[in-house]
């Protein structure tokens, strides 16, 4: 029996939700991998059926809700960076693991400058190194990510 890609979907989202609000020490705390954005472009890469852009678009706006930041400010990031990799979809399905693992680092990248020029024009002023680290952990978490995810999908779609 095949389960629906839309459950898995939405099962990793709440996942990466519950990941992303666990407490951690400060120390690793700036550094906490972008699990929403790493579940989001995952799907987004790996299936075209689930609604990616409108998932990008509630998540952000529960990200805001939950760092109360400005409203639409992960919404406007999750959006721009789902889009963008599925505009490279095409492409990614070409790559190994770890080329596609150093071609999604500007994805991360891009996203992480993106929440810190609304930030900066909130005048919510941070360090900016540690505004790159997520980027940096991100980066270092995708093959973790996928391969998890790869493996549940292949799993279930065996059964």
């Amino acid at each position: 029996m095949t389960r629906s890609p839309h459950a898995r979907f939405w099962a990793s989202l709440l996942i990466a939700f519950l990941l992303q609000l666990v407490a951690l020490p400060e120390a690793m705390a700036v550094a906490r991998p972008l699990w929403v954005p790493l579940v989001l472009a995952y799907w987004a890469l790996e299936e075209p059926r689930v609604p990616s852009l409108l998932a990008a678009f509630i998540c952000g706006l529960m990200l805001d809700v939950l760092y109360n930041t400005i409203l639409g400010q992960h919404a406007l990031g999750l959006v721009v960076l789902v889009y963008a990799v599925i505009r490279i979809r095409s492409v990614f399905v070409l790559f190994p693991l770890w080329q596609s693992t150093v071609a999604l680092a500007p994805a991360w990248a891009g996203y992480c400058l993106l929440m810190m020029l609304i930030d900066d024009l909130a005048r919510h002023r941070a360090d900016a190194l540690l505004r790159w680290l997520p980027a940096l952990s991100s980066t270092l978490f995708w093959p973790l990510v996928h391969t998890v995810l790869d493996g549940h999908s292949r799993r279930t779609r065996r059964d």
